[in-house]
């Protein structure tokens, strides 16, 4: 493998956390096949974007259009052809969102090149790259190779990696002429419909509480909120919570809410479905407590306690808060 191009994602002119990880996993790749690191910036307006991600990687190359404001995939197709057609064998890495959904599929085809998407991680056998991926549901996790594929294309999980400053000094930046001309795609965006707002914002926390239906069916759930006060972290919760309206969508943990990766994530009466698993993949210390030994939780926590959560919860917050004081 000869180059590892990273897409910066971004939007209202911003940079999103996902093209940070997808920096962090295309360095780590970059190491271990022994390739060169670039970025590939379309936007509007690309200067101060730029300037940021050439202090991560060795070069970017960026292109301005009007039409590169949005991730519109069907701008961003014809030009990362344009760009890539004529490059020798290489992988390109994007995040896992909405937009790069949209775009994937097409632009390997394009390419003619391999796809695998929602990766976790990557090894590298006999100077090959592979890749991490789950199937059946978040049920199986699979090793998966490219065989002979000399283009590759890769979709990243998001919080599966983790970014770090490098302290390389700067890239350099070399912009390149975009290759829409004056024809304007077919898809338009027409405006951003923000998600609702919520008291917290549990993406951005370092520690959560979260409860689940073990919590019982008319809990009380101030004695969590206190637990998760005291621990200086943020009250979150799986489906069924929702479901019952003990609490807002906006706390909801999972592939059909919120995905996490807090420091530390402690699970009260949740018995880990696949869809809440998706949701915390991200987070380095998972803890859980609940009264059923043979819950899917404990398989991906690294503490676990099998008992009465309403028993438990208090001692835990009074042993949290003895700890504070001493």
């Amino acid at each position: 493998m000869k180059n590892i191009f990273v897409l910066a994602e971004h939007r209202k002119e911003q940079l999103r956390d996902i093209t940070w990880e997808a920096v962090a996993a295309g360095r780590k790749l970059g190491a271990d096949l022994g390739a060169d690191l670039t970025c590939l910036l379309l936007a509007e307006k690309v200067d101060d974007m730029a300037q940021s991600l050439a202090g991560e990687c060795r070069k970017v190359l960026a292109i301005e259009d009007p039409s590169f404001y949005t991730l519109n995939s069907e701008a961003l197709a014809k030009a990362l052809v344009s760009v890539l057609k004529d490059m020798g064998p290489y992988m390109l890495v994007m995040g896992n969102s909405n937009s790069v959904m949209d775009l994937a599929p097409g632009l390997s085809v394009a390419l003619d090149a391999t796809l695998a998407t929602d990766c976790f991680g990557f090894e590298v056998r006999d100077g090959r790259p592979m890749a991490l991926r789950q199937m059946y549901s978040y049920k199986v996790n699979a090793l998966v190779s490219f065989k002979e594929a000399e283009r590759i294309v890769v979709t990243l999980r998001g919080g599966a990696f983790s970014f770090g400053p490098s302290g390389q000094g700067a890239g350099t930046i070399e912009k390149l002429s975009s290759p829409l001309g004056d024809e304007k795609p077919r898809k338009r965006f027409v405006n951003y419909v923000e998600a609702e707002k919520g008291d917290v914002d549990i993406a951005a926390a370092d520690i959560i509480v979260s409860v689940g239906r073990g919590i019982g069916e008319e809990p009380d759930i101030s004695v969590f909120e206190s637990l998760a006060e005291s621990m200086g972290g943020v009250l979150a919760c799986s489906r069924p919570i929702v479901d019952k309206n003990l609490l807002p969508k906006y706390h909801q943990v999972g592939t059909s809410g919120v995905e996490v990766k807090p420091k530390v994530y402690l699970a009260l009466g949740i018995s880990g479905a696949f869809q809440h698993i998706g949701g915390i993949k991200g987070s380095p210390l998972i803890a859980a407590i609940n009264k059923d030994p043979r819950a899917p939780i404990f398989r991906v926590a690294q503490y676990g306690i099998v008992g009465d959560l309403n028993e438990l919860v208090p001692i835990l917050e009074n042993k949290i808060k003895a700890l504070k004081k001493s």
